[in-house]
């Protein structure tokens, strides 16, 4: 099996200089193409260097960042899709006021719906209306007969 430079260089950047960490099923092309390219052994000197410092590099820990995220995932929500509708709407919060505003928010929930519903339809009501020339005409009229009496 024989390797293209482009995927020899693919292997380099993706797994680093080091042959024991190349896919198995190339290793073997990508190491005789290396002991025969004097390019792709520029490229694993290139990449041995970062290999080097990636290798060097530790992490610190953050152990209250790991605590943070443990009790995010315990306070996930296994109520009903009412309750986390509520929740997504007006999350929980530690201010003052929030025992004042979620309660307030939830009960002018129906109002907006209310007024919603009576703005969409028009339960019975005759959509019928006059025209601004109509309803001009219709006002004239009626001055018309203010004065004639």
């Amino acid at each position: 099996m024989k390797i293209s430079p482009e995927r020899f260089a693919t292997i380099i950047e993706a797994y680093g200089s080091q042959p024991g960490r190349w896919p198995t099923d190339e290793r073997a092309a990508a190491s005789d193409y290396l002991a025969q390219s004097a390019q792709a052994q520029a490229l694993v000197a290139e990449y041995q260097v970062l290999d080097e410092w990636l290798d060097h590099y530790r992490i610190v820990s953050l152990p209250a960042l790991e605590q943070h995220v443990i009790n995010q995932a315990q306070n996930i929500s296994t109520g009903n899709a009412f309750d986390r509708l509520m929740d997504w709407l007006l999350p929980h919060s530690g201010r003052v006021l929030a025992w004042v505003w979620r309660p307030t928010m939830v009960a002018c929930l129906p109002l907006i719906c209310g007024i919603y519903l009576a703005d969409y339809f028009s339960f019975g009501i005759d959509g019928t209306q006059n025209s601004w020339e109509e309803e001009l005409y219709l006002l004239s009229l009626n001055d018309y007969a203010e004065t004639l009496e």
